[in-house]
């Protein structure tokens, strides 16, 4: 029976099934193949026939972008409903993450949860309606560092992927005030604002949680360099920079103290000891950087004095403070000086006017340190200066002269005699009323001669007493403009004059006999300011020279003849002669020396008629100094003076 049994088993398994299968695939384009035979795409169905029981068919699917798929039938499973899902490719990635850890992502979505150095991930490939592999963006982020990003493809030959995260950047831009500055970056030329630099990159800190800066230097010839930190954090990064001029605040110490500075106008504030500041700044005045320099005015008056002004140069110099100034003290002051010019009109007629001739008195009215000091005698009135003065033979009457007026019309003067000390007041020998000038005493002393106006429009020789007996003589009567009269001590008195004649342009000399109308002319020398002298045997008197329109000394016998130049000086100015009582020095008037502002200056000299080549000089003040008259005892010299800024007479010790 057993082998019964087994027979039939054997036929039974021997008997071939059919059975229809239906096979269904997803996606539903894949190819779908039995046994090797393609049997179409998406679903087939089809009868299998299992020849016996151990008769295997094998249904596959395939699709690009996905895994084969397949299935095993044999006859006895009893399946006839296959469905094949399709499972995408898949790719083992390894991904490092550079220079610090981050968060992962794939396709935006976080892979790890902290941040990570290195990463792996399974990723799943397909293939789109067109066929073309799909792919996956892989990304690194951190605060602080530029997200870092890699495409993942399925082609790709490797698996390891790294994610380096840069820096942050922006672009920064720099603008300047003045514009042209040269523009740094950490050091490194970037250019010439305005400018842009792109993409700046900003370092992250991760233990300070911070970002690093960066250092701009902005630089301009003439201004200090200006340093600016940026950062990423910024809210702009746009950055305005403004260059500002080197500046400085200066002091300034005057001399005297207290004066009065100014910059630009603009007074400068003093502290409680006068010193001057203020704040000043020094911008370039063209592309090379030049600096600004100040020019500070300085003053100072006061009701007793004045200085001189002064001005200060001021550089940026490196930033120096303190500056200081010493101002020269005006030692003299302005003072008008009347005088009566003579000039010839369009007529060629000689006529005297006033002149106005400003002058500079000294203030100090002193001689200096070890030297004679002079006495002042007469301060001139108000509105009149003080004319030529003239000493009595016995030294008991000072003569002198005040004019006044502003026209021809109104122009006057008055003769005045003084003590010799300047007590007593002034005694009027004339009224005031004509022109009344250069008068001299007649050897006796008891007359006087002088110039007048007084019966005319010229000027003629007067003689009146000066011991208050009346009467005026008129003395000549010439057409003419008669000046300087002198009387010499003959038993016949002469008289000498210089005349100015309407046909002439020069000065004439002459000489006549008092009480006579004959004349003798003694030179054609031009003359000015004749003095015969005590003797009666010469005349000194000055002469212009034509060249260099300064005055010389000539002295001549008192019945003309050959003259001899006494001062030799062409370069100076030399007046005023005047006879001492013996004759034997000539004290005069010359700008040959210089004062303490070495400016040639009027002085009063004397020289021996012995040496007139050694004059001594007698005054050094500075001040105008002339009209010079001897004491009788020829120790002292009487003068005229503008020193003290008013005009007067003054005596000196001669020694």
């Amino acid at each position: 029976m057993r082998w019964i049994g087994i027979l039939l088993l054997v036929v039974l398994g021997a008997c071939s099934t059919t059975r229809s299968v239906t096979v269904t695939a997803v996606p539903g384009d894949a190819a779908l193949k039995l046994d090797g035979e393609s049997i179409g795409t998406g679903t087939a169905t089809r009868d299998i026939v299992f020849q016996n029981a151990q008769d295997v068919h094998v249904i596959a699917a395939s699709r690009l972008g996905y895994k084969d798929q397949s299935v095993t039938l044999m006859r006895d499973d009893g399946r006839d409903l296959i469905r094949l899902e399709l499972k995408p490719q898949s790719k083992h990635i390894h991904v490092l993450v550079e220079p610090v850890a981050a968060i992962v992502s794939v396709d935006g979505k976080a892979v790890s949860a902290d941040p990570v150095s290195d990463r792996a991930v399974d990723l799943d490939f397909t293939v789109d309606a067109s066929n073309k592999w799909t792919t996956h963006e892989i990304s690194a982020e951190r605060v602080g560092f530029a997200t870092a990003r890699a495409t993942v493809s399925w082609a790709d030959a490797g698996s390891d992927y790294t994610l380096v995260m840069g820096p942050m950047t922006r672009d920064v831009s720099i603008t300047t005030n003045p514009p042209g500055a040269a523009v740094a970056l950490d050091g490194k030329s970037v250019g010439v604002s305005p400018t842009t630099m792109p993409a700046v990159p900003f370092m992250y800190d991760i233990l300070k949680s911070q970002y690093a800066t960066h250092k701009i230097t902005v630089s301009k010839p003439g201004y200090d360099p200006v340093d600016r930190a940026i950062s990423f954090n910024d809210p702009a990064a746009a950055y305005a920079i403004n260059l500002e001029p080197k500046s400085k605040t200066v002091r300034i110490v005057t001399d005297p103290a207290g004066a009065v500075v100014t910059i630009d106008g603009k007074e400068l504030a003093r502290d409680a000891a006068g010193v001057s500041s203020g704040a000043l700044q020094f911008p370039p005045v063209d592309e090379k950087g030049t600096l600004r320099t100040f020019t500070a005015a300085v003053s100072k008056k006061t009701a007793d004095s004045e200085w001189e002004p002064g001005q200060l140069t001021i550089a940026y110099d490196d930033g120096k403070a303190d500056y200081s100034i010493a101002l020269k003290e005006i030692k003299t002051r302005p003072l008008d000086e009347l005088t009566v010019e003579f000039s010839r009109n369009m007529q060629g007629v000689w006529e005297a006017a006033p002149k106005v001739v400003s002058t500079l008195a000294r203030k100090d009215v002193t001689e200096g340190p070890d030297r004679q000091q002079p006495v002042q005698l007469v301060r001139a009135e108000r509105g009149t200066t003080i004319n030529s003065l003239a000493m009595s033979p016995d030294g008991t009457q000072l003569m002198f002269t005040e004019v006044w007026g502003t026209t021809k019309d109104d122009l006057r003067s008055r003769i005045l005699v003084i003590k010799p000390d300047g007590t007593g007041g002034t005694e009027q020998l004339t009224d005031g009323k004509a022109l009344d000038l250069f008068p001299s005493f007649t050897p006796a002393g008891d007359q006087i001669v002088f110039s007048s106006n007084r019966a005319g429009k010229k000027l003629s020789v007067w003689e009146k007493s000066a011991v208050g007996a009346p009467g005026t003589a008129q003395l000549t009567s010439n057409d003419e403009q008669e000046l300087w009269p002198a009387v010499d001590a003959d038993p016949q008195p002469r008289l000498f004059y210089e005349a100015l004649l309407d046909d002439r342009d020069e000065p004439r000399l002459y000489m006549t006999q008092i009480g006579r109308t004959i004349r003798t002319e003694l030179t054609t020398v031009p003359v000015t300011q004749p003095r015969v002298s005590p003797k009666a045997d010469n005349l000194v008197f000055a002469s212009v020279n034509a060249k260099t329109g300064n005055r010389e000394l000539f002295i001549m016998p008192d019945k003309g003849g050959l003259t001899h130049n006494l001062t030799n000086t062409p370069d100076s100015d030399n007046f005023d002669p005047v006879w001492s009582k013996d004759g034997s020095r000539i004290a005069f008037v010359s700008d040959r020396g210089l004062d303490e502002d070495r400016h040639h200056n009027r002085d009063i000299w004397y020289f021996d008629m012995a040496h007139p080549e050694r004059p001594v000089q007698i005054t050094t003040n500075g001040s105008v100094d002339d009209c010079p008259t001897w004491d009788p005892s020829g120790d002292a010299i009487y003068f005229r003076s503008n020193r003290g800024g008013e005009w007067g007479i003054w005596k000196i010790a001669v020694k």
